[in-house]
């Protein structure tokens, strides 16, 4: 579990830095890491057997963003 943490993190920030530097929109930056932490809640929720169900506010944010 840790080393899926860490590797989450390391993508993040690397996903992140290629976005930043190629001037995305803000919004498309927003969106993908609001669904990247919707995903890992979703898996964190699968190590601690607790249901998450994360498909409604990932709907709602993809109607938000106007996707």
């Amino acid at each position: 579990m840790i080393w899926f943490i860490f590797m989450f993190i390391i993508m993040l920030g690397g996903i992140l830095t290629i976005m930043i530097r190629s001037r995305t929109a803000a919004r498309e930056i927003v969106l993908v890491t609001s669904l990247l932490l919707l995903g890992f809640a979703d898996w964190i929720s699968i190590f601690m057997n607790h249901k998450f169900k994360s498909s409604k506010i990932i709907a709602i944010l993809i109607d938000w963003v106007g996707l």
